[in-house]
């Protein structure tokens, strides 16, 4: 089941210019957006621990989006 909000995610997609966007496809897209905010929590949670913090901060998350 989706963590993340649906409608607001049908809605970047028609800004991005869908007009019209399936259901199955949001759910597919929030899916992976899903996952990858679980990769780079993960990375951003190694380079928190490495710096000897329990607090995930905006640098570790930059960090993580970098490589």
């Amino acid at each position: 089941m989706a963590r993340l909000a649906i409608a607001p995610v049908r809605d970047l997609m028609k800004d991005s210019g869908a007009k019209l966007v399936a259901k199955d496809a949001v759910l597919k897209l929030v899916d992976y957006l899903e996952e990858q905010c679980e990769k780079l929590t993960r990375k951003a949670v190694g380079f928190a621990k490495h710096a000897g913090r329990k607090k995930v901060m905006m640098s570790d998350i930059s960090l993580a989006i970098k490589g």
